[in-house]
């Protein structure tokens, strides 16, 4: 599986100097490649290398592999589209590959720049990762700091054969509730975010240069936050499964934001900032390294029908009632019983294969929903 493996650079001041002087140069090289591209309407790499590699290699201080990583990176913007002039900014990140890149033991990189090769101190919070560098790296420039995004290409687990499946119901109040009862409140982040709303607004009611300032530096922090937590519940999540040799069963919640466009702005402004996506996308990669199998399965009914007898029940707020067997429990955990439930039916499908992947509420049917009509 390839990922992305984010490392923070800790250069001195001169070696920060010559890194921000090497990205400005290549910047400037693109510009010029992307002139050459456009008024010749040259789009193809191979092609572009060949017109443009020997003028600005004399024109230039790059070394003769970083301008041909420039000359790809210029190709590889037109390839999105080739009506569109492409520009780029002088900061702008710029790709480093084995060439002009080598990883030394204790934390070291060595980077090729303008003023010669530095050997730079770094440090990675997965450096369990490091082994399995391959590819490419970008190097970034980000309020004041550098960090190289590094591909790297980590083994798999094979995926296990399981029989059940945790059901994880996903939410606003609690982010995340497994169907064994441990939930995932979301207190914290809701009251993290409310601050810095609050913040926010203050700032911006100021409409001063320093406050735009401000808000710049500030931005992102919150989405920062967001991930934090996702990656932990995700890790969590999914070392559970693999103790209990289960399968992970999530919730198919596309679209949902389109469904609360008529529920108010407040109410539409908290499941905007809702990174349900972003946790799923977590919980699954982690899931494929670790072997553990995931399903997606649909939403519809989970939190209305009852986990024992299957029955359209009753919730009020935190709480499911039913009618029919008298179960009475948190709501959440229900439907999370259900999602695992579902998790098996289709996981049980695809084994068979005598049905298709489509979900099928056999073993879940809204009796009470059914007998309305």
């Amino acid at each position: 599986m390839k990922l992305t493996l984010k490392i923070k650079l800790l250069p001195t001041g001169e070696q920060a100097n010559l890194l921000l002087d090497t990205m400005k140069e290549a910047n400037t090289v693109c510009n010029a490649i992307s002139d050459v591209a456009w008024q010749e309407k040259i789009f193809n790499n191979f092609k572009l290398h060949h017109r443009t590699y020997h003028a600005y290699k004399a024109t230039f201080k790059l070394s003769s592999q970083m301008l041909i990583r420039q000359i790809a990176k210029v190709a590889d913007a037109y390839k999105l589209d080739k009506k569109t002039k492409r520009t780029f900014n002088p900061l702008g990140s710029i790709a480093y590959d084995s060439r002009i890149m080598t990883y030394k033991p204790d934390n070291v990189i060595s980077l090729w720049c303008i003023g010669g090769r530095q050997k730079i101190d770094f440090v990675c919070h997965n450096p369990a990762y490091i082994p399995y560098i391959k590819g490419e790296a970008d190097l970034v420039y980000k309020k004041g700091k550098l960090y190289l995004f590094q591909t790297v290409d980590v083994p798999e687990e094979d995926v296990e054969d399981v029989e059940s499946f945790v059901g994880v119901d996903f939410g606003l109040v609690s982010i995340a509730t497994l169907s064994n009862g441990k939930e995932f409140n979301s207190k914290i982040l809701q009251e993290y975010r409310e601050k810095r709303q609050k913040v926010r607004s203050s700032v911006q009611s100021k409409r001063t240069r320093g406050s735009k300032k401000l808000l710049k530096r500030l931005s992102g922090r919150e989405r920062t936050a967001a991930s934090i937590i996702n990656h932990t519940i995700a890790k969590q999540i999914v070392q559970i499964a693999k103790q209990e040799n289960k399968g992970i069963a999530l919730e198919d919640l596309k679209g949902i934001r389109f469904s609360s466009l008529k529920k108010g702005k407040k109410f539409r402004t908290r499941v905007g900032k809702w990174s349900f996506n972003q946790l799923r996308q977590y919980i699954s990669y982690k899931a494929a390294l670790n072997g553990v199998p995931v399903i997606l399965v649909n939403p519809k009914y989970t939190s209305k029908t009852c986990s024992h007898c299957h029955h359209i029940g009753i919730r009020k707020g935190k709480v499911f009632e039913c009618k029919n067997c008298g179960n009475n429990m948190d709501a959440d955990i229900n439907a999370s019983i259900n999602i695992a439930t579902l998790g098996c039916s289709v996981n049980n499908s695809e084994k068979s294969s005598m049905y298709s992947c489509a979900l099928h509420y056999s073993d879940l049917k809204p009796i009470g929903l059914l007998a309305n009509g």
